[in-house]
């Protein structure tokens, strides 16, 4: 299982930096929706720069990284019972199990659905489902934006451990996952916080064609009750 952990660890890292990305432009709309979107569209350039670079970066390393996750959960479960892991993992796969059970909705809603649209999604998109579903969307948009800067901070740490040398500097890799867990959770909540907040300053130009698009695609979410300035 050590080189499993460690296939799952370099899989984490990859992803991690498609992660930090995607974490800053939410953080971004703190400043509004200007600001989110004009910090979505440079951060975009860079992970979205050809398909193989998308593919590779968040497809193929989040595949890797979960599928080793899934080994590793029926390994506990085939080798157990264990004892009961410190805090900070169990935390870790907390986070990373309400990950899973969100990601492909998250890829289905904001990276398929639009490319199906007129355009790329951007802060309007996110307005719209606010606005839209309030009741479900806020909660989930805090639950998925926290629960990936625990993963994030704390996973940094179990894949140094995973990486180097046992015994190399454990103390201080926990403290320093530790600390950017805490830092990248309250900027998420920052910037979570500010989508909620701005939702009702963006731009609604493209609000008919994103109810289009639930309907056709996702048309098991409630109609919405938002009274569109554009049509």
């Amino acid at each position: 299982m050590n080189r499993l952990a460690r296939i799952q660890a370099i899989s984490g890292l990859g992803f991690a930096v498609f992660l930090v990305l995607h974490l800053a432009t939410t953080v971004s709309a703190v400043g509004g929706p200007a600001s989110y979107d004009s910090t979505l569209g440079s951060l975009r350039a860079i992970y979205r720069a050809h398909p193989i670079v998308e593919f590779t970066l968040i497809g193929l390393s989040a595949a890797v990284h979960i599928a080793c996750a899934i080994l590793q959960i029926l390994h506990r479960r085939r080798t157990g019972p264990h004892p009961t892991p410190a805090f900070r993992l169990r935390l870790h796969r907390w986070s990373g199990y309400v990950l899973m059970l969100f990601i492909v909705g998250h890829v289905f809603a904001t990276r398929v659905m639009p490319a199906l649209g007129e355009g790329p999604a951007d802060y309007s998109y996110l307005a719209y489902s606010v606005l839209s579903w309030p009741v479900f969307i806020n909660p989930y948009y805090y639950a998925l934006g926290l629960a990936g800067a625990i993963h994030f901070g704390l996973g940094l740490g179990f894949a140094a451990s995973a990486l180097a040398p046992r015994g190399f500097g454990e103390a201080a890799t926990r403290r320093t996952s530790i600390a950017a867990t805490v830092v990248a959770g309250i900027l998420v909540f920052a910037g979570v916080t500010g989508i909620i907040a701005g939702a009702e300053k963006a731009d609604q130009a493209r609000f008919s064609e994103y109810r289009a698009l639930y309907n056709r695609y996702m048309p098991f979410m409630p109609k919405g009750n938002i009274h569109m300035s554009a049509d």
